[in-house]
């Protein structure tokens, strides 16, 4: 299914619910549907909120006061590193400058089908985290929920917490900006953890060590790509190389990086190969090609292609021989890195000073009632960089369907 069908379909089937909620005798409250959106609240985790906001009051206290001071220091950045990105669009391009690129996530247009399920899990993630944490600072401000639930918004599911608007509006502008930062600062902690564990070489591998082994034993096939000598010749997505014979002998594999590392220094175009896998599975030849045959993609030097992707084989401790339990490493760390590119990508958009967004609300009670036209004026200024950001990113850098 190509990407603009797929869109069509996602379309027809929220015009087919959103019909189907609005029929009298089928007519719903709760959920509540749209043209596209979908809430269901309940009060069943006010009380878990309530009892996580009521102890160490103090703690959590401390904790949002940091997330003012974090939450204002990066309302102020952001805005001030996307309004230095405007010009930088229209500066000649260089590897020294590159202008931030600000995209919607479109399935099959701006992100492959490939990666759409660690989106929509990071998403869900992210939401969650992001609105339990505004929950817990209105708790611990003596705001009271009016509810918490779920929403689904084209295909990505999230969270909401609900607080009174009315106690929100009475509190104290250091409870308000308690409230509006704490999101914010829940997305960048989860975002620092995450991205301790990405960079730490034992980190996935720890997190992973009681199912699988901690020592990485070859290079796992993770994808292959059509019309290319690999899927001609019959290598298959959960093949683990442990070493490849060349024109210059026997390498041996112990990890995607070895596998990498083998291709960009040892392969050539037309070389021949023979790879060889863990098990009794035999070995494979090959002949390697040009990648720009068959991709727009043109190749800088005579690196021969051979269509695959491969990621280091942590070999499970039970069912070793299953693909899908041999793939769970590799789907696992993909998981973590795009959570933590979707928290940080929370923390800082967030936190921009634009209308409907945390970051204006935290920057109208930093400023309070006596400066509400300098507010304004802030405000509709970040909404101004902001859309320009878009729309540049639009037009220089167009959205390819993939």
């Amino acid at each position: 299914m190509d990407s603009i069908t797929f869109i069509l379909l996602i379309g027809f089937v929220w015009i087919v619910l959103t019909g189907i909620s609005r029929i009298s005798w089928f007519s719903v409250t709760n959920p509540e549907i749209g043209l596209g959106f979908a809430y269901y609240r309940t009060t069943r985790l006010n009380t878990l909120i309530y009892r996580i906001g009521k102890k160490g009051t103090l703690f959590w206290k401390l904790l949002w006061d940091i997330g003012i001071i974090s939450g204002l220091g990066i309302l102020f950045t952001g805005l001030f590193i996307f309004s230095i990105n405007i010009i930088t669009f229209f500066l000649p391009k260089s590897k020294e400058v590159t202008p931030i690129t600000i995209t919607p996530v479109i399935p099959g247009i701006t992100v492959s089908f490939a990666t759409l399920p660690y989106f929509i899990v990071a998403i869900m993630i992210g939401a969650i985290v992001h609105e339990f944490a505004h929950g817990i600072a209105a708790v611990n401000e003596k705001v009271s929920l009016k509810s918490t639930g779920i929403f689904v918004f084209l295909l990505f599911f999230g969270a909401f917490v609900e607080p009174e608007e009315e106690k929100i509006l009475k509190a104290s502008n250091r409870s308000k900006m308690r409230i509006m930062a704490a999101g914010g600062l829940a997305n960048m902690v989860v975002a620092v953890f995450l991205i301790i564990i990405l960079i730490l070489p034992m980190g996935i591998p720890f997190l992973l060590s009681p199912l699988y082994e901690t020592e990485s034993s070859g290079a796992l096939i993770v994808e292959t790509k059509a019309n290319t000598p690999a899927r001609e010749e019959g290598l298959r997505v959960g093949y683990v190389i442990i070493g490849v014979t060349s024109e210059k002998g026997y390498f041996y594999i112990h990890s995607g990086s070895d596998f990498s590392n083998f291709v960009h220094t040892e392969v050539f175009i037309n070389q021949s190969l023979t790879f060889h896998f863990d098990d009794e599975i035999n070995p494979i030849s090959l002949q390697t090609m040009n990648k720009s045959k068959i991709t727009d993609e043109s190749m800088d030097n005579n690196t021969g292609y051979i269509g695959i992707a491969t990621w280091s084989y942590y070999q499970p401790r039970f069912l070793s021989e299953n693909t899908i339990v041999r793939l769970i490493p590799y789907w696992f760390s993909y998981t973590v890195l795009y959570t933590f590119m979707v928290n940080l990508m929370l923390a800082l958009m967030n936190l921009l000073p634009v209308p409907f967004l945390d970051g204006d609300k935290l920057l109208a009670a930093f400023l309070g009632e006596k400066n509400q036209n300098l507010h304004r004026r802030v405000k509709y200024f970040a909404l101004i960089v902001l859309v320009l950001n878009f729309a540049l990113s639009f037009l220089f850098m167009g959205w390819e369907q993939i």
